[in-house]
């Protein structure tokens, strides 16, 4: 049986957009939703990790490793952070943080 044409239009334009409701047109998806599907993963990943070393038993040497290593990821977060505020940051900030460095640095070699 045939639909009459105004009723197969509508069909195919409900099916048009039920597509990525289907998953398919994945790559249609908005750059922010990627990325936090990016986040979501690689977090639930790194969760897991830690879950799985956390079962296994380790020496005194290995906790200490593991200390050491947990305080240079700290570090380095706290490094992108104030990377990325020195980047928002507006130009006369920036200007003024140069010529701080710059009067610093003229400074010492005058007393030097």
């Amino acid at each position: 049986m045939l639909l009459p044409p105004a009723v197969q239009d509508g069909c195919c334009r409900t099916d048009r957009c039920c597509l990525p409701c289907r998953g398919v047109g994945a790559e249609n998806k908005p750059e922010l939703q990627r990325v936090l599907e990016y986040r979501r993963r690689d977090q639930l990943i790194r969760q897991r990790k830690e879950e799985e070393e956390a079962r296994k038993i380790k020496s005194p040497f290995e906790q200490q490793l593991q200390k050491r290593q947990q305080r240079l990821d700290e570090l380095e977060r706290e490094q992108e952070r104030s990377g990325e505020e020195q980047e928002n940051a507006p130009e006369f900030i920036k200007v003024r943080e140069n010529l701080r460095r710059t009067s610093t640095f003229s400074n010492e070699k005058q007393a030097g």
